[in-house]
């Protein structure tokens, strides 16, 4: 009776281990642009929490990602009747230009302006879905 036990405990464990070592979807690898550089700095660090920082001043720019792996892009947020996503305090407007980049603008913003953070979330499916962070900050 006990080797019947121990037998079901091994079989349980045995299953329960298997199922939570499905493989994860490969991290999304990105190429980043960001012009004018005096203005805009923008970097891809996959160790961060958001893969992606946006720092801009107040004369704004713009940024280029593309991704290097996954070949259709959607935005997480709401999008206007254009397609971009707009956040009209931010100066900012995101838009998916190719099925693998997305461009994001950031517009001069008022002179008096406080810094301001935003986030934005970009997904990819290439067969498999995963998530991107970007970190936005604009600086005075």
């Amino acid at each position: 009776m006990n080797r019947i036990k121990i037998l079901f405990v091994a079989l349980i464990a045995t299953l329960a281990l298997a199922s939570c070592s499905e493989d994860e979807p490969p991290a999304m690898l990105w190429e980043v642009y960001a012009t004018p550089s005096e203005n805009v700095n923008a970097a891809f660090d996959p160790s961060f929490y958001t893969q992606i920082q946006i720092t801009s001043d107040g004369e704004g720019g713009e940024v280029t990602l593309r991704c290097t792996n996954y070949k259709n892009l959607q935005l997480s947020a709401k999008q206007n009747d254009n397609g971009e996503y707009v956040v009209e305090d931010f100066r900012l407007r995101a838009t998916v230009t190719e099925p693998d980049v997305i461009k994001i603008i950031l517009d001069k913003m008022p002179e008096d302006f406080e810094e301001k953070r935003t986030i934005l979330y970009i997904y990819g499916t290439n067969g498999v879905t995963n998530t991107t962070g970007v970190s936005i900050v604009r600086k005075p």
